[in-house]
């Protein structure tokens, strides 16, 4: 089983409870982690017997990009799912830090993680 870790995405998106903070997009940093099996014999220098984390990220900033959540917790379930389903990985795993609005209560991060 491999593990992947892609960290600190930046991803603009339209998320929070109250209209002010939905109204315009907010920078938020992605952490993504997941594990895939490659089947035993398979060639790991051949990339369709691999994850293609390019498309991965992508699907993942679109999905995000275009959500219109009110809470973190709904948009990294629904994350993870369309994830695990679309690309076939396992112990899918996100954080996500809203830096902007942690700086306005004087802290460094405010994330929520699965």
């Amino acid at each position: 089983m491999f593990d992947v870790e892609i960290k600190n995405l930046k991803i603009f998106a339209n998320i929070g409870i109250s209209y002010e903070e939905r109204k315009r997009k907010q920078l938020l940093k992605v952490d993504l982690n997941f594990s895939y099996n490659v089947p035993k014999g398979k060639n790991l220098e051949t990339m369709s017997n691999l994850k293609d984390y390019s498309s991965i990220t992508k699907s993942l900033k679109k999905f995000i990009n275009e959500s219109n959540y009110s809470t973190l917790e709904k948009l990294i379930i629904s994350s993870s799912y369309m994830l695990e389903k679309k690309f076939k990985i396992k112990k899918v795993k996100i954080k996500i830090d809203k830096t902007v609005v942690a700086k306005r209560y004087g802290s460094e991060t405010l994330s929520v993680s699965n």
